[in-house]
Order: structure tokens, then sequence, then C-alpha cells
């Protein structure tokens, strides 16, 4: 099955539980309840009840409760072999031809106005209906949500803050195939590693180090993805060694890059 369907309550959500990440397929985001925003690559989007959030392929993400506020979601998962077996590859070209931390956000009079709300909820009463997950009419209603995704061209922009570590963010995000140091952040942006470390931490839930780290295992298997051999995809993305690339690939994944 190329699809996944999520649905969230928490009475008391707590942000320790929720961490940046990233991953392999499609994220079709439905916020229904709650006080939180969407963090995308360094971008912080307010939410609203039913605002959606896309989420394309190995862009990091996290959701962050401001209180804990009871929340409440939907989660569509969808893997690019979905378009492939469904024959629609041409609802695929949003998330392939859109920017990384670009066009993430439909706002919730767009998604109801557009009849994406009321697919989410036809979406939501099947997969409580059907045993078998992969039944016709569910996997119909993916594809009717998949079609509207692809007629809006009218995409909400990240909220304006005066947060420092944004731009430190962006810049790891063109820059993390290099060495990457604290004392060069420090340099650049003029802000004290400490002072970074602390802010990088409370905005993504990451170090830096672990940020970067992932930035360069999700490159690396891009490359390798594309036929570039092992080693050099590792050394191309900006670890020393192939040593370090498959301590920190086993660390991450749990499995060795070979396999």
């Amino acid at each position: 099955m190329y699809y996944q369907i999520q649905k969230t309550e928490d009475t008391h959500p707590s942000n320790e539980h929720f961490c940046l990440h990233n991953h392999d397929f499609y994220e079709i985001y439905l916020f229904i309840e709650g006080d939180s925003k969407y963090i995308v690559e360094g971008n912080s989007y307010t939410l609203e009840p039913y605002d959606i959030i896309l989420i394309k392929k190995h862009e990091m993400h996290r959701v962050y409760h401001n209180s804990p506020t009871p929340y409440k979601r939907i989660v569509l998962s969808v893997s690019p072999e979905f378009f492939v077996s469904n024959h629609c590859t041409e609802y695929e070209q949003y998330f392939t031809d859109t920017l990384i931390g670009t066009g993430n956000k439909i706002v919730s009079e767009i998604v109801q106005s557009s009849g994406l709300y009321e697919a989410f909820l036809r979406l939501r009463k099947y997969s409580d209906k059907f045993s078998d997950k992969s039944s016709p009419v569910i996997n119909a209603t993916i594809i009717e949500i998949l079609y509207l995704i692809s007629t809006i061209n009218d995409f909400s922009s990240a909220d304006i803050i005066k947060n420092p570590i944004k731009n430190v963010i962006m810049y790891i995000n063109n820059h993390y195939t290099e060495n990457i140091k604290l004392d060069g952040l420090e340099k650049k942006f003029f802000i004290s590693k400490y002072h970074i470390c602390r802010l990088f931490k409370q905005t993504t839930g990451l170090t830096v180090h672990e940020y970067v780290t992932s930035k360069r295992l999700i490159h690396a298997c891009e490359l390798k993805a594309n036929g570039i051999k092992l080693g050099d995809a590792a050394s191309l993305s900006g670890f020393s060694c192939y040593s370090a690339f498959y301590k920190a690939y086993l660390k991450q994944y749990g499995v060795s890059p070979k396999n």
C-alpha cells in the first residue's frame, strides 16, 4: 500500500514528542484543533483550524505547541509510487516542482472553498468504515485530494519572525556540504555560538551538528539513488570520511548504508 492515514487527538501535547524530522514520502497535514505552529526548513507557519501544511520529500519539519491545548490533526502520507500505480503522475508535479521550503501552507479559507476539507471528511469517514485500507473508495478519495491540491496556486507566506536563528538555518540549508563550524557561524551572524546553540535547539529540537548531519545524510541518499557510488556520495555530501558517514547513517537509520 502506497499511503497511510493517521488521526491524532492529544489532550495534553508536549513538544518533547514532536521533533524536527524528514522522510522520503509526501505528507498532507490537516490541522483541526490546538494552539500550534508548524516549522518547515526554518520557516514558521501559524496554524488555524482547517489549515493544510504540505510537506515534500526530505523537507525538515515539525509541529510546535505553544501551549498544552488539546490537539487534533489528520495526516495523509503518500509515496511517489502511489502516483505511478494510479496513473496520476501529473498530480505529483506540485511536490516535485516546488522549491524546498516554499509553498507549504494552504489557508483554511481556500481549503474549504476548494473542496479539500470535504474530501478530507470523506477520507476520514471511509478510513473508519473500511477495515481494508486499500479500498477503492479510499484510493479514489486520495486521488481527488491530490487533484484538488494540483489546482491551487495561492499558498500562504511564512510568518515574519525576528528569530535570528532562521538566517542560520537557511545558511546551513545552502552550505551543509561545506565545513560548517560554530565559530564560523558566530563570526558570520554576529551571534554568540552559545546563543546559536540554545536558539537552534529551541527552534528545531536538534543541535546544529544533528541538523547538519541529517541534511548530509539526505543528500548522500539522493546521490546514491542517482547512481553515485556510496563513498563518493558521502564525500560530496560533506562527510570528512566514509567512517564518519557510516557511523552517522547507522545512528540515524539503525542499519548500515549498504543495507
